[in-house]
């Protein structure tokens, strides 16, 4: 059954920018502050907001003096557009407050939760995944994408975490149609922007599990279980440690074991040796090693490798899971401790400049794998060597990208490009705040450099500071001499996005790029 008629003439969207769509024409629902008022309407919709709520919900404490008379303004102003729409009547008003009649239009937010429903009250797994699939494919950003004010907040706080749920319910029917290994291609992306999500480290241990990865479940349980007790002073809840238990107690011969993980570890042989050296120098007080690299370099499977090797040599090991200093590190340990941070970027200038860390701070930055390494990546996880060139040329050394197409070769789907290129596009662009930042990431990958000027004539909208310095901060984006640079796999991706998304906005922003530096 669907919910979403063949023909739907008014329609309000929230999960993501908001919108207001009528007769599939997208019309302009004026300020911010303007579309915040709105979306309380639509929040609360079939009930009846008073106008103090409103001006609470925009501006809180720092309401003016002239709030009400503003609320006035922007709901006679929502009123106009609504009407020449032929929804003149659609916001009621009475002493006090306003009311949105929720009959008038549709919303994508309440199909959402009509499909979870449905999803929920189905006796199939297949159907129940393809419903949970339809309702997560309503999403286009983050919701309420833009929209200002603490009621916003609430409501985008509300769907997002609604919006969570419903992926890790889909996860889990996915791993009871046997998708282990597309799940754990996808979990971690997930986890990175949800640290303290019990239910994705369950689905991701047992998806490790099913997966014959017995020692990577193991190490993943460990570390969730210290970064809890760090975090929250608590141990994991008894769903995960009774997975723990499983995984723990299991027979060898039981699991699937597909692949030894340490066999599909390639390259970093540089950092390896210095690390090995590092470790059997002759003890004078610690040693700092910063790992930086951007998202999917694999900077935590060689952090895991110099545990490896550490025990090899007989050296004791504790991990720790971001810690909020680096002298926080140390707390427990041997004076003259190795001690080794990944992150996407290196210490602080504090450390650097201090007289008591001059000379044992050593920054390494993971570089993509070279060709070779990328192809013997690929023939250690049994890639077809027809779509190894393909595969190495596309994932231009990056190994998050590389295991996920290796892995997604094994397991041919019908969309496993469309796949590939959304999956590492999410783990390495995140979740741009606004569309105007993922556009800003676009233009980044389209130029040979990007500056401030480039972006106020590409993206017009007087935010071009904003989007510049957002940019240079993102852990993908690269300094260099003329502006701001995007290279490797995720150009390539962000093209193909675009291409994929809106070839004509690619094209006129292609346009606009070519106009503004053949100008220079």
């Amino acid at each position: 059954m669907s919910y979403l008629p063949q023909e739907v003439r008014y329609r309000f969207t929230v999960l993501g920018p908001p919108g207001f769509t009528s007769g599939g024409t997208r019309l302009d629902l004026g300020s911010p502050q303007q579309q915040a008022v709105l979306m309380s309407l639509i929040a609360n919709a079939g009930s009846f907001v008073r106008t103090g709520e409103l001006i609470d919900g925009l501006w809180g404490e720092r309401a003016p003096a002239t709030g009400e008379a503003v609320i006035r303004t922007y709901i006679s102003r929502l009123r106009r557009l609504l009407a020449l729409q032929g929804l003149g009547s659609a916001i009621i008003s009475r002493s006090g407050g306003y009311r949105l009649d929720p009959d008038s239009f549709d919303v994508d937010a309440v199909e959402f939760a009509r499909l979870i429903e449905s999803a929920r009250q189905t006796h199939t797994v297949e159907t129940a995944a393809k419903l949970l699939e339809r309702a997560l494919a309503l999403w286009t950003g983050t919701a309420l994408a833009g929209v200002p004010g603490e009621a916003a907040e609430q409501e985008r706080s509300r769907l997002e975490r609604l919006k969570l749920t419903a992926t890790q319910d889909l996860l889990r029917l996915r791993l009871e149609l046997g998708e282990h290994d597309e799940v754990m291609a996808e979990v971690p992306a997930l986890i990175e922007r949800n640290r303290l999500e019990e239910p994705l480290y369950e689905i991701y241990l047992l998806a490790l599990h099913r997966g014959g990865r017995r020692a990577e479940a193991l190490e993943l349980y460990r570390s969730v279980h210290d970064l809890f007790d760090e975090e929250l002073g608590v141990r994991p809840g008894p769903k995960l440690r009774a997975l723990h238990e499983k995984v723990l107690h299991a027979e060898d011969e039981q699991a699937p074991a597909l692949r030894e993980p340490d066999s599909l570890f390639v390259g970093r042989e540089r950092e390896r040796a210095e690390f090995r050296r590092l470790l059997a120098r002759d003890p004078d007080g610690a040693e700092l090693m910063f790992l930086t690299g951007a998202p999917g370099i694999g900077k935590s499977s060689l952090l895991r490798k110099f545990a490896e090797d550490a025990a090899a040599m007989g050296k004791p090991v504790r991990l720790v899971d971001e810690p909020d200093d680096v002298t926080g590190v140390f707390r427990g340990l041997p004076a003259n401790a190795t001690v080794v941070i990944a992150g996407r970027s290196g210490p602080d200038a504090t450390v650097l400049v201090d007289p008591s860390w001059s000379g044992k701070v050593r920054i390494r930055k993971l570089d993509a794998l070279s060709e070779t390494e990328s192809a013997a990546l690929l023939e250690a996880r049994d890639v077809d060597p027809v779509l190894r060139k393909s595969i190495v040329d596309f994932a231009a050394g990056n190994p998050f990208a590389l295991s996920l197409a290796a892995e997604v070769s094994r397991s041919p789907r019908p969309d496993a490009a469309r796949y590939v290129v959304d999956t590492v596009y999410a783990h390495l662009a995140g979740d741009p705040p606004t569309e105007a930042h993922r556009w800003a990431l676009y233009v980044c990958a389209q130029a040979d450099h990007t500056t401030e000027d480039l972006l106020r004539s590409v993206l017009p909208g007087g935010r071009s500071s904003e989007l510049f310095d957002w940019l240079h901060g993102h852990p993908c984006v690269e300094t260099a001499p003329r502006g701001l640079v995007i290279g490797g796999v995720l150009r390539e991706v962000l093209d193909r996005h675009l291409r994929w998304r809106d070839p004509s906005g690619r094209a006129r922003m292609r346009g606009r790029i070519s106009r503004v530096t053949t100008g220079r």
